[in-house]
């Protein structure tokens, strides 16, 4: 790696129209006193009309009006120069929003067709009706085509005025380009020439208007002659003929293969590094990219020194790619293996009796893990990804003929289903123009397809030919389009397929239902996890560690406390039984179904307290991600109504919550305590740690709206504030419900990070240090850069109670030679001798010791 601006820290920011980028300045100060040396920004650029996200950019030339645009943000960039801090953006290359008309590309190819400059920004398969213009399906209309012409009002056109249209073009040069075709927020452009071809004259606006008003008919006979073909949303999904961001039809992908379309991508992204104040960029789901290998050194070229991260998602024991120009991951294989080793594993068989006991209530068996994992893949692809598996398996029954291979149309498409339901990570990365396969591609591809074979031993044929065209060892025509689309397809699947439908389907322990983790799977080993950050120390030492993200299913203080829960199994099931007879009462006549009273119980357990209106909303959402009894495309009102009903009948009573009380008060300290332990090993893993907004004190939060809800940053700015007057404050732990502990150990650990930047960046070492006596398996300890130790108990419930009654039985750790201080407590600890975990660990509950010369 070569001489980058790598973070010490980093701190994540929300971005929206009620959160700005002056708002964001405001924090500055604060972010600076807590320590991190990067403000870590969400999508920054020109995104649709109210976007909460800004991952739906529809101009990435500018950035976004709606944060203030161009002054506000250089009132940020001067902001966080003054606190010498500097910016890391989310970048999204994947796809832009297909928002018309605020998306000039987009109105542009709407309005041009293939002929539009635009037209190879996007990937379009344009299809031709009859003897109309080549069209791209547009699915937005509430109702079919015919039903809204029918209905007078909603579909309609108009003319914009003097006002240029979105592509540039003014009415005066143009006569047609001001008129467009509307449907509530929606409006489309019209083709050159389409209303001259209806013979009617385009410079008299009022009358042209007038006849359509008085025929809707001649509505119909305009929009058969546009480039685009208006349809219901439910035709989308399979009739859609151009890529977009898994399911969502308003994000379209864009080939920033082209290298022009890279540039005019990336321009406004590149100014701002160029001018030094963003130093880091954050790569959104670059798998769904033709070629993110080349996309990646296309990247690394036009920004050399940059530190870039990239959200790849990856499975047990996947490892990154070695010849990717980036800095690592955004951090959730780090987010997965910490958590792991606060969760018990052998729990799993007691877990395991009570899941299917639970399921058995829905009058239903509880099949393995693997077998939901197929039949959602299988859903995903007979409900949502249609089009785009249609598409890929007409391609590949025309190169099976060209092979001629005799199996028949039927077994081509099982057998293709059969692979990508068996992908056992979310793509590969052959690059087929250049030829080049290699051995992690090989690797993945032979399991895909043996386990396919072994379901289907019937489609040998088909599958053979499958595996050869993967690898490029079967040529033909389109055979390299059929490659690379293929794996942009696996990805999409697996992302539907488990973590929006599995993770939410599948709720034994939902602690560990995370994206890039294995639900069947409990607890990391601390050997495993030590070897994990040695390795990360060797080949990604600027990764991104994260725990809690815009993206994660809970909070990482939300999945600490239930991780608590894994050490009280019995406990547990006793308080299921309690709790399905408490809330049998509530329950209505279409539900919930007793999965869904086991998950509000879970919910409830990790959020407490929490309102009903968002515990309301995110069991909605959970209910239609699992797709068993409602979703979003069908929706069961009744269902849905019975649910938020339960919900609400729940919390309102008081004999439900004194029992669901009683739980979270034997959980709470253990969660709290386990967030500490997460935090500190975060903060001081090899990698570049980052704080989620609002995640420096306690933050309870389910997945996304949830976790986008305002900060209260004054108050986390006063406590901080508080906490500095006293440099070891005694009474840390009696502010515990503020969050004060966990406040404390972020602010110190970033400080050190910052202080002593050698030992934790690349340069640096990583040593475990291992604990003897009865509860060593109690402790996880490791010596950053021979100056610096961490020590973070682990599996606390076992410990006993408060952390001052700790039970270590005599269990001790010996730091490397030298006199330590804590930076938590100032607590002095002898080096080269073995000391006791309860002497080490007497005045706070997790150590951060740093050699007194360095000290």
């Amino acid at each position: 790696m070569t001489d980058r601006d790598v973070p010490t820290g980093t701190y994540r920011l929300q971005l929206h129209a009620g959160f700005t980028f002056r708002d964001a300045a405001d924090q500055v100060p604060y972010l600076a006193e807590l320590g991190v040396s990067h403000v870590y920004l969400s999508p920054a650029l020109q995104a649709a009309p109210g976007s909460s996200h800004g991952y739906d950019v529809v101009d990435p030339g500018r950035l976004n009006e709606e944060l203030g645009g161009d002054e506000a943000f250089a009132a940020l960039a001067d902001a966080c120069r003054q606190h010498d801090l500097r910016l890391v953006l989310d970048i999204v290359p994947n796809h832009v929003g297909l928002v018309s008309p605020h998306n000039p590309w987009w109105w542009d190819v709407l309005r041009h067709g293939p002929d539009s400059q635009y037209a190879d920004h996007f990937d379009i398969r344009w299809e031709h009706r009859g003897d109309g213009p080549p069209q791209v399906l547009v699915p937005h209309l509430g109702q079919p085509l015919e039903v809204e012409l029918a209905d007078a009002g909603d579909l309609r056109l108009v003319h914009a005025g003097g006002e240029a249209s979105a592509d540039g073009e003014a009415s005066a040069g143009d006569p047609e380009a001001g008129y467009r075709v509307v449907y509530h927020e929606h409006a489309w452009p019209v083709r050159p020439g389409s209303l001259a071809e209806l013979e009617l004259d385009p410079t008299d606006v009022q009358a042209t208007l007038a006849a359509f008003e008085a025929d809707r008919g001649r509505l119909f006979s305009l929009l058969l002659g546009q480039h685009y073909r208006l349809a219901h949303w439910r035709r989308a999904n399979t009739e859609l003929n151009y890529r977009r961001f898994f399911d969502i039809t308003t994000l379209g992908g864009i080939r920033v293969e082209e290298p022009h379309v890279f540039d005019a991508a990336h321009r406004r992204v590149l100014d701002l590094v160029d001018d030094g104040i963003v130093t880091g960029l954050r790569i959104d789901h670059p798998d769904g990219l033709y070629d993110p290998t080349g996309y990646f050194q296309q990247l690394r070229d036009a920004a050399p020194d940059a530190w870039i991260v990239v959200e790849k998602i990856l499975e047990a024991d996947e490892p990154l790619r070695t010849d990717w120009p980036v800095d690592g991951t955004t951090g959730y294989e780090f987010a997965n293996d910490v958590l792991g080793l606060f969760v018990e594993p052998n729990a799993a068989g007691v877990l395991d009796d009570l899941y299917e006991q639970v399921v058995a209530r829905d009058g239903i068996e509880s099949p393995a893990y693997d077998g939901i994992v197929r039949e959602a893949k299988h859903r995903v692809l007979d409900r949502l990804l249609v089009a785009e598996f249609r598409g890929l398996c007409r391609a590949f029954i025309d190169l099976a003929r060209q092979a001629g291979v005799v199996a028949d149309e039927d077994e081509l498409s099982a057998a293709l289903r059969a692979v990508v339901v068996a992908f056992p990570v979310y793509r590969t990365y052959v690059r087929a123009e250049l030829a080049a396969v290699d051995d992690l591609d090989r690797h993945y591809v032979h399991e895909a397809v043996a386990r396919a074979r072994a379901r289907h031993p019937e489609l040998e044929e088909a599958l053979d030919l499958l595996i050869e065209l993967l690898l490029l060892d079967q040529v033909g025509v389109g055979a390299t389009d059929f490659v690379m689309r293929f794996q942009q397809l696996t990805g999409p699947a697996m992302a539907k397929g488990v973590e929006d439908t599995v993770f939410y389907r599948y709720l034994r322990f939902v602690g560990v239902n995370e994206v890039g983790g294995d639900p069947a799977h409990l607890g990391t080993d601390p050997a495993v996890f030590h070897e994990r950050n040695r390795r990360r120390q060797r080949t990604w030492p600027a990764s991104m560690l994260s725990t809690s993200t815009h993206d994660t299913k809970r909070s990482e203080d939300v999945r600490a406390r239930l991780a608590a829960l894994s050490e009280l199994p019995y406990l547990w099931v006793r308080t299921v039984e309690e709790w399905f007879a408490l809330t049998a009462r509530h329950v209505g006549e279409r539900g919930p179904s007793a999965l869904h009273g086991y998950l509000t119980l879970q919910t409830l357990l990790g959020t407490w307290p929490i309102t009903a209106d968002r515990t309301v909303e995110y069991l909605r959402k959970a209910a239609r991600e699992g797709k068993q009894y409602t979703d979003w495309i069908d929706q069961d009102a009744r269902y849905e109504a019975d649910l938020e009903a339960y919900v609400r009948a729940v919390l309102a009573d008081d004999e439900v919550l004194t029992a669901l009380e009683r739980l979270v008060d034997t959980l709470r300290r253990a969660g709290r305590l386990t967030s500490l332990s997460q935090t500190l090993l975060k903060l001081t893993s090899p990698g570049v740690p980052d704080v989620y907004q609002g995640c420096e004190v306690w933050d309870l939060s389910l997945v996304d709206p949830d976790n986008r809800r305002p900060v209260d940053f004054d108050g986390r700015r006063q406590l901080l504030k508080e906490l500095q007057a006293d440099d070891h404050p005694v009474e840390l732990l009696a502010r515990m419900d503020e969050g004060a502990p966990k406040l404390w150990v972020t602010h110190r650990a970033l400080r050190l990070r910052a202080r002593m930047p050698e030992a934790f960046g690349p340069g640096g070492t990583y040593e475990p240090l291992h604990a003897e006596g009865l509860r060593a398996g109690h402790v996880v300890a490791f010596v950053r850069g021979g100056r610096v130790a961490t020590v973070a108990p682990r599996l606390t419930v076992g410990l006993g109670g408060r952390f001052e009654d700790w039970d270590w039985r005599g269990t001790s750790l010996q730091l490397p030679a030298g006199t330590w201080r804590c930076e938590l407590s100032g607590q002095v600890v002898p080096g080269d001798r073995p000391v006791a975990l309860a002497e080490i660990l007497t005045a706070f509950p997790v150590a951060l010791l740093v050699r007194d010369e360095d000290a």
